[in-house]
């Protein structure tokens, strides 16, 4: 169990860093490219500007109800990114603290 959720963490802890290449780039088109709003949403962003990452909507509609996909998938890409990297960050330094309560067999 402790080597899973080592792995566990560390998967969320790198997962930020794509997270926040991802935020970056898109911050990087609202000040560059004139047609890109502010308010650009996680959809507009994957869609159009980093199209081989689209696939994870499919995987999003496998294993959360489409609602809540969709809801997702609306929300301005500048503050989604941003509140995944923290967050991602967080829970894997918690699961690792957690990890490390744990004896090892």
């Amino acid at each position: 169990m402790k080597k899973g959720l080592i792995i566990f963490a560390w998967i969320s802890i790198l997962g930020s860093v794509g997270d926040a290449f991802i935020a970056l780039y898109g911050g990087f088109l609202v000040a560059f490219v004139p047609s890109v709003e502010l308010n650009i949403s996680v959809e507009q962003l994957i869609k159009n500007h980093i199209y081989p990452l689209y696939w994870v909507k499919q995987v999003a509609i496998y294993v959360l109800p489409s609602t809540v996909v969709v809801w997702l998938f609306e929300l301005p890409a500048l503050v989604y990114f941003p509140v995944r990297v923290v967050s991602s960050i967080f829970i894997g330094w918690w699961v690792l603290r957690i990890a490390n309560k744990i004896p090892v067999t």
